[in-house]
């Protein structure tokens, strides 16, 4: 019988896991960006060596994304942007209906679980985004980036890392939608009401931790969207 030594971890290893499960904890968020190598260094008492080394390890396992003249940031772990298979999908006619029956499923229980998880600051970033959808329908403008920021808050919310990964993956999608209907509906002032009223009422049962209500209201308008899509498309 033969037993082989034990080897401690290499400091750059210990990093790289460090790291890799505050990612998959949730702790970084998907696009959030990393402290500076020096400053990073410092926080973990490591050298800097040990710290590239460790992460170009979760670059290269798809982690993170060193961007030179920007800095490191998280990526979504189930990105699909580089599939080109994926790539030509999004393109092909009626798949924006595939996503919003994606989108029912998963948006319908984000709101659910939102209404019991969200914490106060979960809260009032939901709120900056109905404000800014507020003042797009009183101003007549699109506000499509504010609903769709809106969408993703509610998924950051649910506290679910895998759930706000898919979520962030598809915000471009989410983003091409609330476009398209959005900028079609804009200068019908009771269509562009009647978003804004469909987000306040999702928001305010979300708030009141009312996650059957929240579930239903998200629930209609994502019928009452895949019904504009159909009038586009």
């Amino acid at each position: 019988m033969s037993f082989k030594k034990i080897t401690p971890k290499k400091i750059s290893d210990e990093i790289y896991e460090q790291i890799k499960d505050m990612i998959l904890e949730g702790e970084l968020h998907p696009k959030e960006k990393l402290p500076s190598e020096r400053e990073l260094s410092k926080k973990l008492g490591v050298s800097r060596a040990s710290l590239r080394e460790a992460l170009n390890k979760l670059s290269a396992h798809g982690f993170i994304e060193q961007i030179p003249g920007e800095g490191t940031f998280v990526k979504t772990i189930t990105d699909l942007n580089n599939n080109q298979a994926i790539a030509e999908y999004i393109d092909k006619q009626g798949s924006i209906f595939d996503l919003m029956d994606i989108r029912k499923i998963l948006e319908t229980w984000a709101a659910y679980s939102a209404a019991i998880k969200a914490t106060d600051e979960e809260i009032e970033n939901m709120k900056s985004y109905i404000e800014e959808m507020r003042t797009a329908k009183d101003y007549g403008t699109i506000g499509y980036i504010s609903d769709a920021n809106f969408h993703n808050a509610i998924s950051y919310a649910t506290h679910n890392v895998l759930l706000i990964h898919i979520m962030n993956n598809i915000y471009e999608w989410i983003e091409k939608v609330s476009f398209e209907v959005r900028s079609r509906m804009y200068k019908d002032e009771d269509s562009h009401k009647n978003l804004f009223e469909q987000h306040l009422s999702v928001f305010n049962a979300i708030k009141d931790k009312k996650p059957e209500l929240a579930q239903q209201k998200m629930q209609e308008h994502m019928e009452y969207v895949e019904k504009e899509l159909r009038k586009i498309f």
